[in-house]
């Protein structure tokens, strides 16, 4: 009997890693549906039976406003703009921890390739023998490389949950190891402290049999 109700829980919280998912995207999406519709609707429309029709079209209206921002937003003059605008929002000091935030992980999970980070690699830090996670954000300037006679890499190692802080390292190349990991997949498991492990197929030995992906659960 033990053994069934063990069996029956853990089938329960498998279906809920199932469920939950795909149930809180389609909820997130409802209700950016209606606040954004919401918004343009006028308050006339929202007792008239063809609100459903006025929904639509409002939802069209906002498609294209978003289209429109996005184009102006890659002439000069709209970079300019943005450019302007993150300046002023940079001096807000909780705001602009909160706009940087959903930017980069915006930038990432939308597939922006100006995202800040440029590939997820390992570390052994605070000491030897204990890895974090990082973010390999650029080369270093040449004073560095020219100070530490190393070719070393800007590495930037978030806190967890709250990746906006962190720590900048200065390491060289050959001291970190590059991850077959995205940066999306790198982000999520920085934000679950560990809990969303991304699965990852293990290289094939020449005559050696397939060990097949390696996932959190196998892990």
């Amino acid at each position: 009997m033990q053994k069934t109700l063990k069996n029956a829980r853990k089938s329960f919280l498998a279906g809920l890693l199932v469920i939950l998912p795909v149930a809180g995207s389609i909820w997130i999406i409802w209700k950016l549906f209606e606040t954004f519709t919401n918004l343009l609707l006028l308050p006339i429309w929202k007792d008239d039976p063809w609100t459903p029709l006025y929904r639509v079209i409002a939802l069209a209206v906002f498609l294209l406003l978003v289209t429109l921002v996005g184009w102006v937003t890659r002439l000069m003059a709209g970079k300019r703009i943005i450019a302007l605008t993150e300046h002023f929002i940079g001096r807000v000091p909780l705001f602009s921890k909160i706009y940087l935030f959903i930017k980069e992980v915006s930038n990432t999970m939308l597939g922006q390739r100006k995202t800040v980070f440029d590939r997820v690699v390992l570390v052994e830090y605070p000491r030897p023998g204990i890895y974090a996670i990082g973010f390999v954000t650029n080369e270093s300037v040449a004073e560095i490389q020219y100070r530490t006679k190393e070719h070393t890499i800007n590495v930037f190692v978030p806190t967890t949950p709250n990746p906006t802080s962190g720590f900048l390292l200065v390491i060289p190349r050959n001291q970190t190891t590059n991850l077959d990991m995205t940066v999306a997949d790198g982000m999520k498991l920085v934000i679950s402290g560990g809990a969303v492990s991304p699965s990852w197929t293990p290289p094939r030995v020449a005559n050696a049999p397939d060990p097949g992906p390696v996932n959190a659960a196998r892990a």
